[in-house]
């Protein structure tokens, strides 16, 4: 069985390290955040449902191409941040899918190149009824990396399941409270926008939701505020959360992709690292145990991935 064990001196420093993450957790103006802005309501109306539409998608196929090329949670969840930040800065024209899928390969390869010790050749990632050649991919990898600043590495909430379990799982703890607090991570991730939401808030909602403790506003303000790097935690934000992954946790078949797709068989406390990690610097280092089966298209490797797109104006 899964033991935690309480040392004072060790406590201390997780307090002090939580801390640390706590306070570098930063908060992005999401404001436009669907990447569409338009003075006609009704324009912007059908452009939000298709850009809604279009992170939806591209959420999913990050989440796929993460269990095919066996990535880590931590990766998924970098790439779907790295999405959502774009969002928040640039447009991309109404029904440019390809623009999406391409936007969806750079972002999950800039992931794996911060997080995995092996990444794949960018020509091997599955892009089905799209061809995009190593230089569009490259140059989307780059205007990603301008647009969000190349600030590219970020607290995410696999940083603080260790912590939060041992200080709020109660007597839920274990290998399996991990995997399932991923579960339901990645249960809310196709809904809920990473920029609005903090990390550590995200990570306290999925360890009370896997530990299976009915939670109401009142017993999550008594449990947050015994721990004193809890305190600072938005109490409604983290109720907002916990409610939304139980919610989502009920869904159809929902708990079925979840067990298939997103969460390796493998999850357990040591998958998340007490300590962080620094990303791998950017090559393209190949992978060639695996290759994707594509229909052949026109090429889109000489287009100009920036000519349906713009930044965004957020002074509305």
């Amino acid at each position: 069985g899964f033991v935690f064990v309480e040392d004072p001196a060790l406590s201390e420093t997780e307090d002090e390290y939580i801390g640390i993450l706590v306070s570098r957790e930063s908060s992005f103006d999401s404001k436009g955040s669907r990447g569409f802005s338009s003075s006609d309501a009704s324009t912007a109306a059908a452009a939000g449902d298709w850009m809604r539409g279009a992170r939806t998608a591209a959420v999913r196929w990050v989440l796929k191409t993460r269990a095919f090329f066996g990535f880590s949670p931590r990766t998924a969840y970098l790439s779907v941040f790295y999405l959502d930040r774009f969002f928040v800065k640039r447009t991309i024209d109404r029904g440019q899918s390809w623009a999406i899928r391409l936007l969806s390969v750079a972002c999950l390869s800039l992931a794996a190149k911060m997080e995995e010790c092996r990444v794949p050749a960018l020509t091997e990632y599955p892009v089905e009824e799209y061809r995009f050649d190593h230089k569009a991919i490259q140059r989307m990898e780059l205007l990603v990396l301008n647009t969000l600043d190349w600030r590219m590495s970020s607290v995410n909430p696999f940083l603080y399941l260790n912590y939060f379990a041992s200080k709020l799982g109660g007597q839920h703890g274990g290998e399996g409270l991990f995997s399932r607090a991923t579960g339901f991570i990645f249960a809310t991730i196709e809904g809920m926008n990473l920029v609005d939401c903090r990390p550590s808030a995200i990570a306290a909602a999925a360890i009370f939701a896997a530990s299976g403790q009915p939670l109401t506003k009142a017993s999550l303000e008594d449990k947050m505020g015994a721990i004193s790097t809890c305190r600072s935690l938005e109490i409604d934000h983290t109720l907002s959360c916990y409610n939304m992954m139980i919610q989502e946790s009920r869904k159809p078949q929902k708990g079925t992709q979840l067990h298939k797709v997103l969460i390796p068989c493998d999850v357990t406390s040591s998958s998340f690292p007490s300590m962080p990690r620094s990303g791998d610097a950017i090559d393209d280092s190949s992978i060639s145990t695996r290759c994707c089966k594509r229909r052949r298209l026109d090429p889109v490797g000489s287009y100009d991935c920036t000519c349906c797109m713009s930044h965004k104006n957020n002074s509305d």
